[in-house]
């Protein structure tokens, strides 16, 4: 892409100037375009290299991904589009006028140049990673060397939706646990900051001998009340520093990830949301023709779980060796026994993009059930311990007001 000054007569009699960006080398081929509208061009002039460079920092934007479910929307109507007889680039003007994001439109409107420059749908949306995910530029080049477009478009979308939905649910599951434990936190603190020292003040206004349990809790309480700032600021640095290295650290990821599988409720939710992720990216990507090894690959770049990145991998290595899919499945630990064996039917069978398909339905219809049974199965750890940890301080409290009234009785 390249920037050139422009001026030029538009139809209505108006001088307009200005500078665009356009995949053209030649100011002929700028005019032209320019001039597609009726408008007559004054004078074009391709920018140099230092005037192109700082038009692009005058212009830069840092470009964030765009929300995945905006992502299917966007798909579902230009395959719409395109099935209804429109043209490509007519298609993507209308879906981006529609979509009220200025920022999204701009990017479209270079996408359309770049098309109508001579480059191909699927090498224009390969520049625009926020926009097009790179399984969806794999299907967006299969439908152009298919010649149906508008069908893989749509598998694009639905795709989109199923892998939104898994991560939704998988978040909302992971949501709810980690907010009860916060909160039963901050009542903790509540408690030893504000509620402990009022009650023991009381006692020893009374003087009443404080017995060994509540000693513990006042000298738990006086380094809260001491400490407070302290503790809120080591709290967010550890919160900052562990979210940090999550991001930056493949080795923190992965220990985070193989401890989120190892624990007793997130081990499930981590596996159903994985299994499903694996099994509906690779059907998808059998079914619309992608050959295996490059489906391993983009499978294997397009999952977040590291632990399951790893797995995958491995089963990519195997089959580099000659061994068959279910038995490289079986090697990597994926999948439980009997779904390895149902892929090994399959296999032999060669249905088995429909049986992949049919196991990532069964594990996403499972990630619900525990998405709607998530409270149902906390509830009984949350009483556990919040009842545990309440009856400590509860009865550090009452021993005591028992002692008064014995001494009173006596």
């Amino acid at each position: 892409m390249n920037y050139f000054r422009y001026k030029l007569i538009e139809p209505s009699g108006a001088v307009s100037s200005g500078i665009i960006k356009l995949p053209y080398k030649e100011v002929t081929s700028v005019m032209a375009h320019l001039e597609r509208d009726g408008s007559t061009a004054i004078y074009v002039k391709k920018l140099g290299p230092i005037g192109n460079a700082l038009v692009q920092l005058g212009t830069f934007r840092l470009r964030k991904k765009l929300p995945r479910s905006f992502q299917a929307e966007f798909l579902g109507n230009l395959s719409f589009m395109l099935s209804s007889g429109m043209t490509l680039t007519t298609a993507l003007e209308e879906a981006a006028t529609s979509s009220d994001r200025p920022d999204f439109e701009n990017d479209i409107k270079e996408i359309v140049f770049r098309i109508q420059g001579g480059s191909t749908f699927s090498e224009a949306a390969s520049s625009y990673p926020h926009i097009f995910p790179q399984t969806v530029i794999h299907l967006i080049r299969i439908g152009e060397e298919t010649g149906k477009l508008d069908r893989t478009l749509l598998d694009a979308s639905e795709h989109l939706k199923r892998v939104d939905q898994i991560i939704s649910d998988t978040k909302q599951a992971l949501t709810y646990p980690s907010f009860v434990f916060v909160a039963m936190g901050a009542g903790m603190l509540f408690w030893f900051y504000y509620v402990v020292p009022k009650i023991v003040t009381l006692f020893q206004e009374m003087d009443v001998t404080l017995p060994t349990l509540t000693q513990w809790l006042l000298a738990i309480s006086d380094f809260v009340r001491s400490n407070i700032l302290t503790i809120l600021a080591i709290l967010a640095l550890v919160v900052i520093f562990l979210y940090s290295s999550y991001k930056r650290s493949q080795k923190v990821r992965k220990a985070v990830d193989r401890l989120i599988l190892r624990l007793p409720l997130s081990s499930s939710i981590a596996n159903a949301s994985s299994l499903a992720f694996v099994t509906e990216y690779f059907s998808l990507l059998l079914n619309v023709g992608i050959d295996l090894m490059q489906s391993m690959n983009i499978l294997r770049e397009s999952i977040r779980n590291e632990v399951y990145r790893e797995k995958v991998e491995a089963v990519r290595s195997s089959i580099s060796r000659g061994e068959t899919i279910a038995g490289s499945f079986r090697k990597a630990e994926i999948f439980p026994s009997f779904v390895v064996r149902m892929i090994h039917v399959e296999e032999q069978s060669g249905t088995l993009p429909d049986q992949l398909e049919r196991i990532a339905e069964n594990y996403r219809n499972k990630l619900s059930v525990l998405v709607a049974t998530i409270g149902k199965l906390i509830e009984p750890i949350v009483l556990v311990v919040a009842g545990g940890i309440f009856a400590i301080i509860v009865g550090g409290l009452f021993l005591p007001i028992y002692d008064l009234i014995s001494k009173i009785s006596g």
